[in-house]
Order: structure tokens, then C-alpha cells, then sequence
């Protein structure tokens, strides 16, 4: 029922180095001393606050007295009794499992500070001593140290306690090293616990698995939403997004015999190639590096650790099923297969080394590869990325998306970008971009995934000379490619409504542009058309300019046509009745255009209108007729 490492004693070179797609540079060497190699595969506390504990993390003697000695080393930012249950926790290496469950009943130490972490995962993972004063431990396999996880109430205990830290931060993605912790911890007592009790642990690592897969869908949504100028916040929040998916990689970090508990169908693969390209992904996009600790670059190096261990496991199952995880895999990931849902890919493995990662794939005109280790996804060679600047100092494309980032792959079409994310109320649509170097054109797509509609933006000089000016300054224009009608929508893409508010639409068949409202549709009247000039050229030409006056023809009585009168620019409106032929105020309900603009003058009005009041209110407004 147990299972530990090959002894290197014993064990040959194979079981150690595995074949796979990763390079390794290997400098020359030279012996090093015991004290010196024990220092190299000891983790180094670089927080000024844990620093002058390192002697506590070195050795698990006791050392407690040292520990209260120093308290004048304490920092301000730590309690006294975190400074000693830092430096107590590894006295006594058979104490360590217990001070751990302590710690997370007491809540004594904060396991979101990377120091902690350290401390933990160097305490359960080192191997510790195998006898005590030369008496043989009654599991030779299993060190002094571990022996509690072979006690069934002691993995009882800690399963409640870890699961309870579960449900308390399950919905807080703030404090993702603690999801680390929790995910170290587990699988170490899946590692080592008693088979009776796996079921129970691997519950638990599933459940940190969903978590992680979880913040990640969240953390995703916040940086799409986020500002374009928050560069530091967009790279806080990668970092966690990359932490968050090393937790994941984690949860299949067990011994074969156990593997397959966590690791035994598509849906698994899946799972592990999310997170693998998760972390690739994030790294690339993450604008400051240089500030990954190196705790977090040794859990890097632990993951992939972990991906290669497992895929002898993953060949295995992806021949048994066709490949159908890295199917199901490519539909998810690549953006043009999204509307598809699926994919039916021929993939061959690229080596025959059973753990090499790589796959590829001939889909229609383009070249998929995947590195399961690596977590590198590339279509004809090319990796998730930004759009070229080409596109992005577009003036179409400004005028619209502003100075927001894409994540972007390689669509369907050659030089064609496609965004990685979908947009708007919980993924609705997708953009696709493609600029032409020898016109210089940009051409824009929005794909709506349920509906499969394709809109292509239209800049808005296009109406400049055609319309007025507020259904060309006010809006962005989209054309149906299918049905050749043109939505009047938002500038901005970042709007809120920007998909649903479209308050005219303009159909290319018959050149009639009108209102979408249900209840009082309106039609756009030609600014050339003999009414348009006759009225404007007698009255609203005294208001405003010909492209911020426009009129609208209604539907709402079959006797009376009424024309809607708009001023754009001045935010006012009338109403004329072609049967009364009254042009009558929407500011001032009871009044009307006078017909009579002379004023009893040579030239009357130059600007503005002169308003009497209507014929069924002159009773009531004899003594000031006009305004």
C-alpha cells in the first residue's frame, strides 16, 4: 500500500533523469562540502522580518532558548509569539506535523506570508533523520518525521482543519499563497497516508484544484476589466494568476501508484493543460519579471518538475482516447474554435520519450503544437501575444478600444489576430483583426459566439458627408456582414450596454435609417429632400448648421404625419404636424413656431425663432403672446 522515491543509492540513472522537452545547462562543478550542499537545499528567508530566523529553518534541534534570546531581534511588525512560534516549529523533528496542525487551529502564524511557506514546505517535504539514536524506525520507507500520516486520526484532524481554511478563503483570491500551502500540505498526506484514507485526501485536492481553477476564471475577468494605464495592478494580478496555476500543477504531484486518483481522464488532462498554459501565458505577459521572489521561481521549477513526472501518465491516456483531451483542450484555448465547440484534430506526439510533451497537429491551413510541460500552445509557430502597433495606433481602432490591451493569438485567416478572452456580459463576443499592409487598412471583426453574427466596425468618415452629425460623431458604426445592416452603437467598447444599446440601425438595402424603439419608430429624412431644405431654409437655418439639424418622420397616427425636428447641438426638438402644418416646441408643450418671423421688420429674425402660442391656447395667453 506504500510507495516512496527510488533510493539513490540503488536506483538507476534513468529513474531520476527523464527524457523531455525542457534544456538544462549544466555548469562545471567542483566537490562541495556537506555543511555547503546542506546550505545550497535549504531555503533562504530574504524577509527582513524572518531573516535572523534562518538558524531555526537549518535544523530541526531544539532551539527554543536561542529562539527566546533573540526577541530584542523581533521586528515591530511582528508579535512576540509569532516570532517564537516561527522559531520553535521545526524544534523536534517529530513535533513538526503536530505544531502544524496547532498552527492552523491557533491561527498563530500567518500562512499568507511567503516566510511561512517557506518554513512549511521545507519542513514536510525534507526527508529528516530515518533513526532515532540508531534504533530503526518501524516504516523504513518512511522517515521519523512523517510517521504521523500513517496514523489515520491524525490525517482526520488535519483533513478538517485544512478544509475548514478552504471554506474561509474560497471566496477571497487575495491571499493565493495560502491556497499554495494548503495545496502542499495535502498532497504530501496523500504522498504518505494510509490507502484507507486517499479517497478522503483526494477529495481535498480536488477541491483545491476547483478553487485554483476558480480565482483564476475570476482574477482573468478583473484584468480584462482593469485600466490599460494600471500596469503595476495588471502585473500583480498575473503573478497571482501564475502562483494560483503552479497550485494547481501541484495537485497532480503524487507517486505513480497514487496518480491516478488525480490524473485518470480527459477531463483531468484538460485540467493539468490549463494550468500549464495559465502559467506560460501569464509569464510572457507579465511586464516586470524582474520581481518574481525566489521562492515563487522555485515553485516554477517544482511545477515543471511535476509536468514532466506526469507524462508518461498523460501519453498513455491521450493514445487510449484519440487525443480527444488535447481536442477538447484547443476548443477551449484557441479563440476560432470557440463558436465551434469542438475540434476533430489527427495529433501525433513529436518524440517517442515518454516524458517529451510536445504534440502536434494540421487543422484546416494552420500548424498546432502544444507543450504539455511547458505549457506552450502555438499556432504556425506563433505563441499568445500582443496586437502589433500597427494596429493599435490605428485611428479606427483608437476611436473605439482607446488604449486597451488584447490578448491575442493567431485566427483562422493568415496575419489575423483573434482576442484569447471574450467580452461582455460573461463572454458574449470575441475580436478578430487584421491589417493590410498594402492598402493600410484596418479591418475590425466582432464574432458573437451564440449567435454566430459577424459585425465589422465601419469608420465613421464613411457618413461624414452622408448623415448628420450626431449619429456620426456620437456613435460607432457595425454592419451585419450577413444581413447588411448597420447598428448605431456606443464609441466606446468599454461601455456597459455597449452590445444592446443601439438606438438606430441603418439597412443597406433600401438606405432607410430608423430608430429601434418599439413603441414610436422614426424614419431618417434625406437632408437633400425638397421638405428637409424648405423648412430648414425657413426657420432652423436661423438656429443652427445643416449637420446638427436633422429630421425624423413617425408612425404614430395614419391621419396625422408627424416629423420630429431634432437640434443636436443646441439640445432642443419640435414636432411638425404635415396636416395642421404646426411646428410645435417639445420645450415649450404649449407653444409654437410663429409663421410670421418679420416682426413687423425689413429682416426679422437672423437668430433665433419666434414662438406664439398654439391656436388652442390663445385664450389663455393674450396677454403675452410671444416668446
Amino acid at each position: 500500500d506504500y510507495s516512496s522515491p527510488p533510493s539513490v543509492a540503488t536506483a538507476s540513472i534513468e529513474a531520476f533523469l527523464f527524457e523531455n522537452s525542457l534544456i538544462v545547462e549544466i555548469l562545471p562543478t567542483q566537490p562541495i562540502k556537506l555543511p555547503e550542499e546542506r546550505c545550497i537545499l535549504t531555503p533562504q528567508l530574504d524577509h527582513p522580518d524572518y531573516k535572523q530566523l534562518q538558524f531555526t529553518i537549518d535544523t530541526t534541534q531544539f532551539v527554543q532558548n536561542n529562539v527566546i534570546a533573540n526577541l530584542s531581534n523581533c521586528s515591530a511588525r511582528l508579535k512576540l509569539n509569532q516570532f517564537i512560534e516561527f522559531g520553535s516549529f521545526r524544534s523536534g523533528h517529530r513535533l513538526q506535523w503536530w505544531n502544524l496542525l496547532a498552527l492552523f487551529e491557533m491561527d498563530s502564524l500567518p500562512i499568507y506570508e511567503e516566510s511561512v511557506i517557506i518554513l512549511i514546505t521545507h519542513s514536510i517535504l525534507q526527508c529528516g533523520p530515518w533513526t532515532t539514536y540508531g534504533i530503526s524506525s518501524s516504516n523504513s520507507w518512511c522517515s521519523e518525521a512523517h510517521e504521523y500520516l500513517l496514523e489515520d486520526h491524525f490525517i482526520d484532524e488535519l483533513i478538517i482543519r485544512l478544509d475548514r481554511r478552504l471554506d474561509d478563503c474560497e471566496l477571497n483570491w487575495q491571499n493565493e499563497l495560502v491556497l499554495v500551502t494548503i495545496t502542499m500540505i495535502t498532497m504530501r498526506m496523500l504522498t504518505i497516508c494510509n490507502s484507507i484514507r486517499q479517497d478522503k485526501v483526494t477529495d481535498l485536492v480536488i477541491k483545491c484544484r476547483r478553487i485554483g481553477e476558480r480565482w483564476i476564471s475570476l482574477i482573468s475577468e478583473n484584468i480584462k476589466t482593469s485600466s490599460p494605464s494600471a500596469f503595476d495592478k495588471i502585473d500583480q494580478l498575473r503573478m497571482k494568476i501564475v502562483i494560483i496555476g503552479i497550485s494547481c500543477i501541484i495537485t497532480f504531484s503524487t507517486h505513480s501508484d497514487r496518480l491516478h486518483y488525480l490524473l485518470s481522464s480527459t477531463e483531468h488532462i484538460v485540467s493539468l493543460l490549463k494550468s500549464a498554459t495559465t502559467i506560460h501565458d501569464n509569464v510572457i505577459l507579465n511586464t516586470n519579471k524582474s520581481s518574481i521572489s525566489t521562492y515563487i521561481r522555485n515553485i516554477m521549477r517544482y511545477s515543471e518538475h511535476v509536468l514532466v513526472r506526469v507524462q508518461p501518465t498523460v501519453a498513455e491516456l491521450l493514445q487510449k482516447s484519440s487525443c480527444q483531451a488535447l481536442n477538447d483542450f484547443a476548443a477551449i484555448y484557441w479563440a476560432p474554435l470557440r463558436s465551434k465547440s469542438t475540434m476533430n484534430g489527427k495529433w501525433k506526439k513529436r518524440r517517442h520519450d515518454p516524458s517529451d510533451g510536445w504534440y502536434d497537429c494540421r487543422y484546416e491551413s494552420r500548424y498546432i503544437s502544444i507543450d504539455c510541460i511547458q505549457g506552450i500552445f502555438l499556432v504556425d509557430g506563433m505563441s499568445i501575444g500582443f496586437l502589433p502597433e500597427n494596429i493599435t495606433t490605428n485611428e479606427l481602432f483608437i476611436r473605439v478600444f482607446r488604449n486597451h490591451i488584447f490578448e491575442v493569438q493567431l485566427a483562422e485567416s493568415p496575419k489575423t489576430y483573434i482576442t484569447k478572452h471574450l467580452y461582455h456580459d460573461n463572454g458574449r463576443v470575441q475580436y478578430e483583426f487584421y491589417f493590410n499592409d498594402e492598402t493600410k487598412c484596418l479591418r475590425i471583426i466582432e464574432r458573437h459566439i451564440h449567435t454566430n453574427e459577424k459585425f465589422q466596425l465601419i469608420t465613421h468618415v464613411c457618413f461624414e458627408k452622408e448623415l448628420p452629425d450626431t449619429f456620426v460623431s456620437k456613435h460607432s458604426h457595425w454592419l451585419n456582414i450577413k444581413t447588411q445592416i448597420v447598428e448605431f452603437r456606443p464609441i466606446h467598447f468599454k461601455e456597459p450596454d455597449f452590445l444592446d444599446n443601439r438606438p438606430y440601425i441603418l439597412s443597406l438595402k433600401n438606405g432607410y435609417l430608423i430608430t429601434t424603439t418599439d413603441n414610436n419608430s422614426q424614419i431618417l429624412i434625406n437632408q437633400s429632400s425638397k421638405f428637409f431644405q424648405a423648412l430648414f431654409s425657413l426657420y432652423f437655418n436661423r438656429l443652427d448648421d445643416a449637420p446638427y439639424v436633422y429630421m425624423m418622420r413617425g408612425n404614430i397616427s395614419q391621419t396625422d404625419k408627424i416629423i420630429y425636428i431634432y437640434l443636436s447641438r443646441l439640445g432642443i426638438a419640435f414636432e411638425y404636424n404635415s396636416r395642421t402644418h404646426i411646428i410645435k416646441s417639445l420645450e415649450y408643450f404649449d407653444m409654437c413656431i410663429d409663421k410670421d418671423q418679420w416682426l413687423g421688420t425689413l429682416t426679422g429674425l437672423k437668430c433665433g425663432l419666434l414662438l406664439s402660442p398654439l391656436p388652442v391656447n390663445n385664450y389663455i395667453l393674450n396677454h403675452y403672446p410671444y416668446r
